[in-house]
């Protein structure tokens, strides 16, 4: 078994038709019980369908996903520069036209042992917030279990909205929506590579991925997605 105490990816950020009250997003990475992700979730905002950035962590052992700014405990860092959760993420990227992405990292604490989340686009990265150690009884040393991923919801007998771009992931660059240059820290501070991964996608029929794979220049990357109607 691995044990993991940073991850870091480059994601591309973009925006798919969305309608009625379903959600659409992004989980940029995933850190077990930590995640930061960019979603489109119109019942929180009036309706609203701009893409927006949320900073989650799992709350008892239901498994339930806590949302700041919705909840109390992730804490942000009030940086200049650095998203807030539930904060409008913009520009988008789009169909065969420009890219627009944000690379993001979490990381333990040497220090403080909080768990802290990152904007990692330049040389200095930005300290968007932390989940303090207290959030996990003190006895979350470090991670097993790590992961990057598209998802959307909608209720039953109902179709889906689209995923990522709205398009498959096999449609590749420019088209697909895409997650990149993905990168793990063992214990020791060392970069490992993510020779564990296993891809899942539930509905192969409606969403798809481009495979994992290392390129020239993207590194470790995927591209996924997919069209809208979707059924239960």
């Amino acid at each position: 078994m691995a044990y993991y105490k940073q991850i870091q990816a480059l994601v591309f950020i973009c925006l798919s038709l969305l309608y009625n009250n379903r959600i659409e997003g992004t989980k940029f990475v995933e850190i077990v019980s930590e995640q930061a992700e960019a979603k489109v979730y119109p019942k929180l905002y009036s309706g609203s369908t701009d893409l927006r950035f949320f900073a989650g962590w799992t709350t008892g052992n239901d498994g339930m996903i806590c949302y700041s700014p919705l909840c109390q405990g992730f804490i942000v860092s009030n940086v200049s520069g650095a998203p807030v959760p539930g904060g409008k993420v913009a520009p988008l990227s789009t169909y065969n036209g420009d890219d627009y992405f944000v690379t993001l990292s979490i990381k333990k604490d040497r220090k403080t042992q909080d768990w802290s989340l990152y904007r990692d686009d330049d040389d200095n990265p930005i300290l968007i917030g932390w989940w303090p150690k207290t959030l996990f009884n003190n006895t979350f040393d470090y991670a097993t279990m790590i992961a990057w991923a598209g998802g959307v919801l909608y209720p039953k007998n109902e179709t889906s909205p689209p995923m990522g771009s709205g398009h498959v992931g096999c449609e590749g660059a420019n088209k697909a929506a895409y997650i990149s240059n993905i990168k793990i820290f063992d214990k020791f501070g060392q970069t490992a590579p993510p020779y564990e991964e296993n891809e899942f996608t539930d509905r192969t029929d409606c969403f798809t991925t481009g495979g994992f794979k290392y390129s020239y220049g993207k590194g470790y990357n995927f591209f996924y997605g997919g069209h809208a109607g979707c059924n239960n």
